[in-house]
């Protein structure tokens, strides 16, 4: 992909959160919030989610960019990561506060403190794990092994995601919107890293 095209995603990610946020702000739920979150309580996956959803947390996140800063030789790309992921970090506290959503009153499997949008778990996660899929398509792997684990990394976003719906301490949207902000915001970092580079 062309580097400009890197700030083109940015700027559309941008806007899908910058739309999903008028919701926020006005103090609503999106219709499809809690119709989902009920679908999702249909199947017994309780234990599973209970257990998925730790990998998304501050700890394993932090294990996880150590391993992925040994196995990156490039100093650039170890800068990129770090830099990438604490404006994250930074970022989901300023926006949590700016926000200032509730949690929603579903029974919460887990336990959860602060503000609901947007998602902690699901905008490290996906930092994190769309960040390391450009790092591995920008790699000499063989192509079989860059699909495997890029199928591997987005099933563990979209289940990230949904093991915070599911256990009832974020909204869909909140999720969503996690999404949206991370995309956008690792779009930006990626297109002035190639910029300088």
């Amino acid at each position: 992909m062309k580097t400009i095209h890197y700030l083109y995603t940015s700027i559309f990610f941008f806007f899908c959160f910058f739309f999903l946020s008028i919701f926020i702000i006005n103090g609503n739920t999106i219709f499809f919030d809690e119709p989902f979150y009920y679908w999702l309580q249909t199947f017994p996956l309780a234990n599973f989610f209970k257990f998925f959803t730790d990998f998304g947390d501050k700890f394993w996140l932090v294990i996880f960019c150590l391993i992925a800063f040994i196995l990156l030789k490039n100093r650039k790309k170890r800068e990129l990561l770090i830099g990438t992921m604490v404006v994250e970090a930074v970022l989901n506290i300023l926006l949590k506060y700016f926000f200032s959503r509730e949690r929603p009153s579903f029974p919460h499997l887990v336990t959860a403190t602060g503000y609901s949008f947007p998602s902690g778990h699901m905008m490290a996660s996906t930092t994190f794990a769309f960040l390391i899929i450009y790092f591995i398509w920008e790699s000499n792997l063989a192509k079989i092994w860059k699909i495997i684990i890029t199928i591997g990394l987005i099933l563990y976003v979209i289940l990230i995601g949904l093991s915070r719906i599911y256990l009832g301490v974020h909204y869909t949207t909140d999720v969503l919107g996690a999404f949206c902000i991370s995309l956008s915001l690792l779009s930006f970092c990626l297109f002035l890293f190639r910029s300088l580079k």
